[in-house]
């Protein structure tokens, strides 16, 4: 078909940000300062009282400015090294992932090249090589999910040759070509773990007392950088040995829970 027309790969570009610390807001208080003459010997009695009494209020005043200015710049300081108690971390890295395994001698599954048509829904699954063909990951691509590829834009009549990899002995995904750009209606995957999902890896866990808990506790989780995963938001375990959840980007997913 001569509409299904080939893409390169290029580079993504990123935007960097600049912050500048602002100026000593005390500065101007201390500038163009002189000496003024002292004016106790020029006051009688009472007047001497008075003038020391308005010096005490403003040496106190000025003393406290300073212990404001200071606090200020100790907070500052303790927000920019992060001394103000631990910040959630909203990324793992893979040893503080419990990736879900497929059971030893499980059939193997070959991964899936096939064409995306951005005018029609694309359903494609992946299966076990087993008597049942036991699905083990089924890809929804609604119509009109492809906004753009290498950063032209994907007409409706347009389609886009994808990829998708199974993870050897667990449930995961790897999806290319990593030039795709959704739209809203982005794609979603599921993977079915009730035949041939190893829930036994949660076994002797201090985190979840029973492998219904681990099972839980399952979602997709979307490596940003290598060996550091963020969970997909929207993803969950459905209730019924499956996980589901919607793509955002090409890349590696996996199946997890936190360890």
């Amino acid at each position: 078909d001569e509409s299904m027309r080939p893409y390169s790969v290029v580079q993504e570009r990123t935007v960097g940000l600049s912050l500048r610390v602002p100026r000593d807001p005390a500065r101007h208080e201390r500038d163009g300062l002189r000496a003024v003459p002292l004016l106790s010997q020029q006051l009688n009695g009472g007047e001497r009282e008075e003038h020391a009494e308005g010096e005490a209020r403003k040496r106190h005043h000025r003393a406290i400015s300073r212990r404001l200015v200071t606090a200020a710049s100790v907070l500052l300081g303790a927000v920019a090294c992060g001394d103000l108690g631990p910040v959630e971390d909203a990324t793992l890295s893979t040893q503080e992932l419990l990736v879900l395994p497929t059971q030893a001698g499980t059939p193997a599954v070959s991964q899936s090249s096939f064409f995306v048509p951005n005018n029609a829904t694309t359903v494609r699954r992946l299966l076990h090589a087993d008597a049942s063909n036991t699905f083990y990951l089924e890809l929804r691509f609604p119509s009109g999910s492809l906004r753009s590829m290498n950063d032209q834009p994907v007409a409706a009549d347009d389609s886009v040759l994808v990829t998708a990899q199974p993870r050897s002995g667990a449930y995961g995904l790897v999806l290319s070509p990593s030039g795709m750009e959704f739209t809203s209606a982005r794609p979603a995957a599921t993977f079915s773990f009730a035949r041939y999902g190893d829930l036994s890896v949660a076994d002797g866990s201090a985190t979840y007392a029973s492998r219904s808990e681990y099972a839980d506790a399952l979602a997709l989780w979307f490596e940003i950088t290598p060996g550091r995963w963020r969970r997909v938001s929207g993803s969950a375990f459905d209730g019924a040995d499956a996980v589901t959840g919607p793509i955002a980007e090409p890349g590696t997913y996996v199946v997890a829970a936190p360890r």
